[in-house]
């Protein structure tokens, strides 16, 4: 049992996790500050403080706005512990749980298989989505051509027809999600 110390320890320690790039930008940002006063300073000059900072913050800026948008994109993963709820062991996240208890029901029972069916395109769906935009930066409704072109041809039918009904079982979902790792 966790008490509340260790909550807030852990809390804490992913803020400051979360936040060091920004830590190290505006401690970069502070020290050409503090640089260029001084320097201005030494060379006899009367700088506006406030003015520089302004300008500084400015182009600092713009420069992060352009590293940012600029650098490789990543695929996205997601994790199946979820780590701070979790005992840590493999599978326990309560999504991953939900959906094989869903599949169950419905290869099993019969339960939901149209709801399960859609919500499974929808979320493949966003996947390829993201694949596509993350290796060749291609939005399927702006550049239809394109994206079908770099795309297999499974994953393209895929997505532009109806989910196939028995996207429930497993062969089927095994099939999918094989050709989209190997893309």
């Amino acid at each position: 049992m966790r008490g509340p110390g260790l909550a807030r320890s852990t809390a804490l320690t992913d803020l400051l996790a979360a936040t060091r790039p920004w830590r190290r930008r505006l401690a970069s940002l502070a020290v050409v500050w503090l640089v260029v006063v001084v320097g201005s300073q030494v060379f006899g000059l009367s700088p506006s403080v406030p003015i520089f900072f302004v300008m500084i913050a400015s182009i600092f800026s713009v420069a992060w706005f352009v590293l940012d948008h600029t650098a490789a994109n990543h695929l996205t993963v997601w994790p199946l512990v979820d780590g701070h709820l979790g005992s840590g062991s493999r599978g326990n996240d309560f999504r991953v749980t939900s959906l094989a208890t869903r599949l169950e029901a419905a290869n099993a029972r019969s339960e939901g298989r149209e709801a399960l069916v859609r919500d499974l395109h929808l979320q493949l769906s966003t996947i390829i989505r993201e694949r596509l935009f993350a290796k060749h930066g291609l939005v399927i409704e702006e550049e239809p051509r394109w994206s079908e072109g770099v795309m297999p041809p499974e994953l393209w039918d895929f997505i532009v027809t109806l989910p196939p009904p028995d996207l429930y079982r497993p062969a089927k979902l095994d099939g999918i999600l094989q050709r989209i790792e190997t893309w």
